[in-house]
């Protein structure tokens, strides 16, 4: 499932990537400020943020009394939506073209990555269209899908596609009637670990989009797929066998311990859950790696605890991010 961005074939097949391979950069100046484009005012990359185990200290000593996050190849098993029911298919061209994968974070909220959209603050968000409870792209389903149009679209303001960092992304989204997400079986928002939560090396966590079957496929699959992986520890993850200085803080990695599956082209932007006293929480955001599901290139992952004060700041999710509450009840 690695969203690699394989700028000649993509060219050739007018594929929009959600993974791309890494190119050499450097270091430029920053803004400050979040990059937002609003309505009247299009995708790249993938891993998992990983820690080592001597600095392991989840103290996820959460109030369990709400239920999000409880769920009512690449990725090689098929899946109901039911399974993954915050998972997002972010499409352009009004509903033609599949993009990105996104998880719901609230009734009004997806979080993706910022690569999905390589035009950036000039992105036209009234070309964007959201569905959640999608379990084929090609397909729809009326008693489990919503669908949504793109009210604001916020990139990280540090977001830069040489590297990867900070490699994440706000949708607002609404339907026609003007109204967020409605909570069904299909649709359900994810919970959003503690600020700078970490799990061990070796922590299983699953991951799920609509990304190519096989590297350098000519098409997306159609049907939502997902697959289990294993945090790698940040110091593996750096190491030269692995991907070096191209890894920072806001990055992990993870991957499956016999290489066989991982995200691929097209399941850029989905998520990386794991389960915590038996809630699923959004630890990762699918990003970059190189090629899939080959050794020792796992997939790389925004860590999106690094990203409670940015989410909350932005979107005004501030409750949502705090680690004691879960939406949608």
């Amino acid at each position: 499932m690695k969203l690699l961005v394989i700028v000649a074939l993509l060219a050739a097949l007018s594929v929009d990537v959600a993974f791309s391979r890494k190119k050499s950069w450097s270091r430029k100046n920053l803004s400050t400020k979040s990059k937002e484009t609003t309505k009247g005012s299009t995708p790249t990359a993938k891993p998992l943020t990983a820690v080592d185990t001597g600095s392991f200290v989840v103290q996820m000593h959460f109030q369990l009394n709400d239920v999000s996050g409880v769920p009512s190849s690449m990725l090689t098993d098929s899946s109901s939506i039911e399974s993954q029911p915050w998972i997002a298919a972010i499409f352009l061209r009004n509903g033609k073209r599949f993009n990105c994968g996104g998880s719901l974070i609230s009734p009004c909220w997806v979080v993706t990555a910022a690569h999905c959209f390589p035009d950036g603050n000039e992105t036209n968000i009234e070309q964007l269209s959201v569905y959640l409870g999608k379990t084929n792209i090609k397909e729809e389903d009326a008693e489990k899908e919503q669908r949504f149009t793109v009210e604001k679209l916020i990139i990280h303001q540090e977001y830069k596609d040489g590297n990867f960092n900070h490699d994440i992304a706000l949708l607002k989204i609404r339907n026609k009637n003007g109204e967020c997400a409605t909570k069904s079986a299909s649709a359900r928002t994810v919970c959003l670990p503690p600020l700078h939560t970490q799990l061990p090396a070796g922590f299983q966590c699953s991951i799920a989009g609509f990304g190519m079957e096989r590297h350098m496929a000519w098409h997306f699959s159609n049907n939502l797929k997902q697959t289990n992986v294993k945090l790698i520890s940040q110091a593996d993850c750096k190491s030269e066998s692995y991907y070096g200085d191209l890894i920072t803080k806001n990055m992990f990695c993870a991957g499956s311990p016999d290489w066989s599956t991982d995200a691929c082209s097209g399941d850029s932007g989905g998520p990386l859950v794991c389960e915590v006293s038996g809630r699923m929480f959004l630890f990762g955001v699918v990003s970059w790696g190189d090629g899939c599901a080959r050794k020792n290139k796992p997939g790389v992952y925004t860590q999106v605890t690094n990203y409670n004060e940015w989410i909350a700041e932005n979107a005004g999710l501030s409750k949502f991010t705090s680690g004691l509450m879960y939406p949608m009840k």
